[in-house]
Order: structure tokens, then C-alpha cells, then sequence
């Protein structure tokens, strides 16, 4: 009963260092810019939240249904009592800090101007004897192209929504605090930090800010190709918010490193651990991440491998000592 005890303590000590964390970072983010913060406060919290808690709610259902077809209501009932209080405090947690990253990431080019793509296309150039961004294009015909547009942004949206869900209501708070920990790392050190050290804006935008024509023909690939317009709406959209200087939310440029292609990593290493199956699937996803982030021209192929080794290495960091391991499935 001691050790139960002591595992439980010690799995609420990863959770508390989190929770002051992310209070740091948003005291700093609305002490940059808090009428941006405010906005996007807001709209996660109105528009992210209320998505992802009818979409648990579907999905706890409908395993409820298939576990305890008898009593279904009751089951899901049994899972809301819990877990329903540390849902709504990581539901809380994840609005407070994902508005400090938003409005984190739109200053961050008022602080380093953007100056690393030149050499994040030479690097890319050199590692793949040629630009990666030919490759896929000659790989994937034209017509796939809406395809890949619904696995990038609506796809990813669904499972960075899905896996948060997953976690907040799994029964391993060693589990649990790994991946928030992992998460929280990706987002406050990848997505700020590694953005600031290497400002960049990806091949999409790269012709708007240094003018030589090195991705003209992309650009020009691209809007030849069917779902184009969806596509460059999202680019016009984040490059006017940067030209106007005009405090949108969810708005920011950055190329290196790629948090979609982070995310999606983080989110197979979370599958691969709770089943093979559902590692396959995480995995598949990730590569498709990957290869639409170079598709598409957001990134650079090295902005994907930084993010993914960065992500791998949060995942080992954040692994509970060997000694908590039997004690993993005890709940707050």
C-alpha cells in the first residue's frame, strides 16, 4: 500500500512541475502581446475544446457500447467519475499554453528576422542530391494532391485532438505525464526556441521574402495541381498577418522545426506503446506528415528530421524510472 501510495505522489510531481511551467509561459506570452493572447485564449478554448470533448464523448460511447453492451451508459458513467476532474484540468492546461504558443510564434520574426533559409535549402539540396520537394512531386501524381491536403490539416487536427484525448482519460498516469511532459517540451522548446534559433519560413514563402526565384517553380506546381486554392488561401492567410503586422490568431511563420511533423512522431510513439496495430497506424501517418510537409513546400526535409530526433529524445527523457513501471495503471 506504501509503494501504491509513493508511485501515486511521484506521478503528480511530473503533472505540478507542468502546471507551473506552462503558467511561466503564458505570464510571458500575454506579457508580450496580451490582447493576442486573450484571442487566442479564446478561440481555443471556444473552438478546439468544445471539438474535442464531443469527440471523446463519441469515442468513450462507442467503447462503452463494445466493452459493456448491456450497460454502456453506466461504463461510460464509471470512466467520467474518474477521470472527468483531470480531463478538465489537462483541458484547462492545454488552452493556457497552446495560447502562449500561438501568440509566442507571431512575434518571434519581430525578435530574429528571418535568415536561415538559404542555408536550410542548401543543406536540404546537399542531403538529397537535389531539392526534396522534386522528389515527392515526381513520386505522388497530381491528383493526389486534395488527398494529402486531408491528411495534413484536417487528418492531423483530428489526431492531435484524438491522442490528447486518449491520454487525459488512460488509466497510466506514467503514461500520461510521459507524453504531456513530451508535449509540452515540443511545443515550448521545439516550437519557440529552435523556431527563434532558426528563423525560417519554408520553399512556400521562400520567393516572398528573399526574392531570387530558387522555389518558383513549386510554387508554380502547386497551383496547377486540383485543391490548390484551399491550400494557398492558408499561406496568403499567415503571410498577410506577417505583412500587416495585424495580431491574428492562430497565425505565426515558422519552417525549422516542423511541429506538425513533431506532433504526428509524438503521437505514433504514443500508439506504438499502447499496441503494434496502432503503432502501424501512427506510423504511417507520420511518414505521410512528413512527406506532405515537403510536398507542399511548409518545410524543409531537415525541419521534419530535427523535430522527429528532438521528439524521440523528449520520449526517452520523460520515461518514468524503471521502479514506478509496476505501478503505472493507478489514477489520480
Amino acid at each position: 500500500m506504501t509503494e501504491v501510495v509513493i508511485s501515486v505522489a511521484a506521478s503528480r510531481r511530473p503533472m505540478a512541475w507542468l502546471s507551473v511551467s506552462c503558467g511561466v509561459f503564458a505570464i510571458v506570452a500575454f506579457g508580450i502581446a496580451p490582447a493576442l493572447y486573450v484571442r487566442n485564449l479564446s478561440a481555443f478554448a471556444l473552438q478546439v475544446v468544445p471539438a474535442a470533448a464531443v469527440l471523446s464523448i463519441a469515442v468513450l460511447l462507442a467503447a462503452s457500447i463494445i466493452r459493456q453492451p448491456a450497460v454502456p451508459l453506466s461504463h461510460l458513467a464509471g470512466i467520467l467519475r474518474r477521470r472527468g476532474g483531470g480531463v478538465l484540468g489537462i483541458a484547462a492546461w492545454m488552452c493556457i499554453g497552446m495560447a502562449a504558443f500561438w501568440t509566442v510564434k507571431f512575434q518571434i520574426p519581430h525578435v530574429v528576422p528571418f535568415y536561415a533559409d538559404p542555408a536550410l535549402a542548401a543543406i536540404d539540396r546537399a542531403l538529397h542530391f537535389g531539392d526534396p520537394w522534386r522528389w515527392a512531386h515526381s513520386f505522388l501524381p497530381a491528383e493526389a494532391m486534395p488527398s494529402m491536403l486531408i491528411v495534413y490539416f484536417p487528418l492531423w487536427l483530428l489526431a492531435f485532438i484524438g491522442c490528447i484525448a486518449l491520454v487525459a482519460f488512460h488509466p497510466s498516469d506514467r503514461l500520461r505525464s510521459r507524453y504531456l511532459l513530451s508535449f509540452a517540451a515540443t511545443y515550448v522548446f521545439l516550437g519557440t526556441v529552435v523556431a527563434a534559433l532558426g528563423a525560417s519560413v519554408g520553399p512556400i514563402f521562400y520567393d516572398r521574402f528573399f526574392d531570387d526565384g530558387r522555389f518558383g517553380d513549386l510554387v508554380a506546381t502547386l497551383k496547377q495541381n486540383p485543391g490548390e486554392s484551399y491550400l494557398f488561401f492558408v499561406a496568403d492567410r499567415l503571410y498577410t498577418a506577417y505583412a500587416s503586422g495585424a495580431e491574428d490568431i492562430f497565425a505565426g511563420i515558422s519552417a525549422m522545426p516542423s511541429i506538425h511533423v513533431a506532433i504526428a512522431t509524438l503521437n505514433a510513439l504514443l500508439l506504438a506503446q499502447l499496441s503494434r496495430w496502432l503503432g502501424v497506424v501512427g506510423w504511417t501517418f507520420a511518414a505521410l506528415t512528413l512527406f506532405g510537409s515537403i510536398y507542399f513546400g511548409w518545410h524543409y526535409a531537415v525541419d521534419g528530421y530535427v523535430s522527429a530526433a528532438a521528439v524521440f529524445f523528449f520520449w526517452r527523457l520523460f520515461d518514468a524510472p524503471s521502479q514506478n513501471k509496476q505501478s503505472s495503471g493507478v489514477t489520480c
